[in-house]
Formats: C-alpha cells, sequence, structure tokens
C-alpha cells in the first residue's frame, strides 16, 4: 500500500502555497492526491491508515457582517464565530473512528472493542446526538458489527430545525428522513 506516498506528495505541493495561483495550484494537489489513492485503492483495502487519509481544505472565511453600529455582529448560526466569542480561542476539532470488528475510537481518544449487541450514545452534546446499534454479525456469532447510526441535529433557535439521519447496512440515504438535504 503506497498511501503514505500519496500523503507526503500531497503535503509537499500544498506546504507553501501562496500567491495569486494559490487556489490552482491547491486543486491541482487534491486532484493528484484522488488519483493517487484510486491507483492505491486495491492493494489498500486493509490497511488503517488507507481509510483515515483524507486531506481537508479550511473553510473560506466569511467577510464580517456589519450591523447598525458598524460593529461585527455575532452570528449564532456561525459556530466557529460564536465559540471564539463564548471562550475566546477558536474551536479544536476531534474525529471519531470505526474499524475492524468493531473497534472504536471515541472523541476522547479511548479505544473500544465492541462484542455487544444493542445501542448507545457515540455523541450527546447541545447540538448533536449520534447513536450506534450493533447486531450480531451471524446468528449465534458473539461477534457484533456496527449495524444502524442515528445522526440527530438538534434544534437551534435560528440556525436548524431538528433532524434526523438514519443509516443502515445496505441503506445510506443521500438525505435527512424528511427528504431535505439541508439544514440551515
Amino acid at each position: 500500500c503506497k498511501i503514505l506516498r500519496c500523503n507526503s506528495e500531497y503535503v509537499a505541493a500544498t506546504l507553501n502555497l501562496r500567491g495569486s495561483n494559490r487556489n490552482a495550484a491547491y486543486c491541482n494537489a487534491l486532484r493528484s492526491y484522488s488519483h493517487c489513492t484510486r491507483k492505491t485503492a486495491r492493494t489498500c483495502r486493509g490497511d488503517l491508515a488507507y481509510h483515515s487519509a483524507c486531506p481537508t481544505s479550511p473553510p473560506r472565511p466569511r467577510p464580517p457582517a456589519p450591523n447598525h453600529q458598524g460593529f461585527e455582529s455575532l452570528d449564532i448560526c456561525n459556530y466557529e464565530k460564536s465559540f471564539l466569542y463564548k471562550h475566546g480561542q477558536p474551536p479544536s476539532y476531534q474525529h471519531c473512528a470505526a474499524f475492524g470488528d468493531p473497534h472504536i475510537r471515541t472523541f476522547h481518544d479511548d479505544f473500544h472493542t465492541c462484542r455487544v449487541e444493542g445501542s448507545w450514545p457515540l455523541l450527546d452534546n447541545d447540538y448533536l446526538f449520534v447513536q450506534a446499534t450493533s447486531s450480531p454479525v451471524a446468528k449465534g456469532s458473539n461477534a457484533t458489527v456496527t449495524s444502524k447510526l442515528t445522526i440527530i441535529f438538534k434544534n437551534m433557535k435560528e440556525c436548524i430545525d431538528q433532524k434526523v439521519y438514519q443509516a443502515e447496512i445496505d441503506n445510506l440515504p443521500a438525505a435527512f428522513e424528511d427528504g431535505s438535504v439541508n439544514g440551515g
């Protein structure tokens, strides 16, 4: 598996992007990375580094919206800006992962090997609720597999109404349960 080569080529191509052609260079780097990962997909099928590799671009900053007094207004629907306002620092991002038979890495870097049938919350905060459901791999087996994932975006004033997304084995919908694809 040559995913680490793909990763290092991507990092080298994006390390010192500056100037007016920065966006074009970034797009070329992403295109090359995508091509490289597609070429290695077959040989990397069981490689954890391959399945967790994903370059991301930081979100484009939005220009501040001035209010009537000429001060920047606080947009409570902008998570990063409101977090910075409340806590005096930008948010740090975390991730979780599920892999293997199954092993789960939580948002707080705890690792679990799950051989228990049932449902439990993976994340529950003011904004989001995520629940995983495990079922036996085969009838009579004590090994389980994550068979369903439920995600609830919680109601937040004028930002978003509550939205529910559920994915099951062999059923990965491209929309929320109500049929919408955007929540605000």
